[in-house]
């Protein structure tokens, strides 16, 4: 009935004014459907991003095919809404950073930097054994004959745990600044970064396998990350607290200062293969420790961070998934690379037990953990313009997101009830969501 849809050709050569109405479009299609799919996800009592994450899939190549998905959206206009996802992640990050309160965290330093640490390192560990039951031409790119590289970006897309998500899921609960909302923000802020450098540090390998200076980059990479870091701190951060107020009153400067800061921030993560959501982040939690002044800052971008731009990132990585490429021939993969994905980030958390945690609580991290929104597809994506992986390796991460984030709710929800100790985890209702 509808075959004639599949018989559009797509533009081609986009630009100028059409450009831009396909682009308006686009954002148009992504935020009506994603609020639609959100608010169905959260009848479903899951998280509202799950629908908005399934609004990319619903618009691209899984469900329309891959010469319709270019009808509605052309591979130039993509590129710019990619942009503009950008952005959104960038500040989403920031108000992550901005309603974090880092003094909560003080207390967590070390157990958090442990489980981070666990946290990469385990899962990273898991992907050569995985990796060695996929290392054929079916999933293992040109460059991934080489099975060091492959090892790599297996074990780093299932070392992934999506920082903006999780956050994300414990801002609708209200337990961002609950002590376990704390220790598990606290742990995967430091896991991003970590986790981020392992991914760069497996494209050093790969590229120096081929060039023989990947290493020398990488070095390079780690001193401008710690050069950055200690700028941000002694250098920032005393300048914000002098030019910023401590109260609620903000004015167009400070606004301007702000913003241009966060995009700063995050032009020099990205630059230094770190992601530019992790300068967002940094850049939120360098800003003056001020409640009065972060709670303004917060309201002034919430609804724009979250309702608008936040759903077109989520989406706009939907665009690059075709699950069609999951068959019952790669469906005992698919399976071992989500065994293994869950397992790592579980066992990871079993240390928390030494903190004094019930194992319920180190259920609840482990939960925490396993939310991997898309982020997972920035290791995909790196695999796929290396020619270490293959699109169908690509597509199995993907599943992987989509199960470990359906699972991540129910999971928070039954820990939060069977626990013992129900100060920690103070559960709110998923449709109390901010803005």
């Amino acid at each position: 009935m509808f075959s004639w849809l599949q018989q559009l050709t797509p533009a081609t050569n986009v630009a100028g004014p059409v450009l831009v109405a396909y682009v308006l479009l686009i954002v148009f299609l992504i935020v009506v459907l994603a609020r639609i799919l959100g608010n169905l996800m959260l009848k479903l009592n899951q998280p509202r991003v799950v629908g908005e994450i399934l609004a990319g899939i619903a618009l691209g190549p899984t469900l329309l095919g891959s010469n319709l998905s270019k009808v509605v959206a052309p591979v130039e206009a993509r590129a710019t809404v990619g942009v503009i996802a950008t952005l959104g992640l960038i500040l989403f990050m920031f108000l992550a950073g901005v309603e974090f309160d880092a003094e909560r965290v003080k207390p967590k330093a070390k157990q958090a930097s442990l489980l981070a640490l666990l946290s990469v390192a385990l899962p990273a560990i898991l992907g050569f054994p995985v990796a060695q039951m996929m290392h054929t031409t079916v999933y293992a790119g040109p460059a991934g004959a080489e099975f060091l590289p492959f090892a790599l970006f297996i074990g780093a897309a299932l070392s992934v745990t999506a920082f903006p998500v999780m956050a994300h899921i414990l801002m609708e609960r209200g337990e961002l600044n609950s002590p376990m909302g704390s220790l598990g923000v606290a742990t995967t802020g430091i896991m991003s970064i970590l986790m981020f450098l392992f991914i760069a540090f497996a494209g050093a390998v790969a590229t120096s396998m081929a060039s023989g200076a990947g290493f020398t980059n990488f070095l390079l990479t780690i001193v401008y990350i710690i050069l950055f870091g200690l700028i941000s701190w002694y250098g920032v951060r005393p300048f914000l607290n002098r030019v910023l107020p401590n109260t609620s009153t903000l004015t167009g400067n400070h606004m301007a200062i702000i913003f241009g800061g966060l995009v700063l921030y995050g032009l020099i993560a990205h630059q230094l293969k770190i992601n530019a959501l992790v300068g967002g982040f940094v850049w939120g939690m360098i800003l003056p420790n001020a409640p009065e002044l972060r709670k303004a800052i917060a309201a002034k971008v919430q609804d724009v961070a979250l309702v608008f731009l936040l759903p077109i990132f989520f989406a706009n990585a939907g665009f690059l998934a075709d699950l069609k490429l999951i068959t019952l021939q790669t469906l005992p993969v698919t399976l071992l690379v989500l065994a293994a994905s869950i397992a790592g980030k579980f066992l990871a958390a079993i240390p928390a037990r030494s903190f004094g945690l019930q194992w319920r609580e180190v259920g609840f991290l482990g939960a925490l953990f396993n939310t991997r929104g898309l982020l997972v597809l920035v290791v995909g994506l790196i695999g796929l313009e290396l020619n270490i992986i293959t699109n169908l390796t690509f597509s199995i991460t993907v599943v992987v997101a989509l199960a470990t984030n359906l699972m991540t709710l129910p999971l928070l929800n039954l820990f939060s009830r069977t626990s013992e100790t129900p100060q920690l985890v103070t559960a709110v209702s998923p449709t109390n969501e901010p803005g």
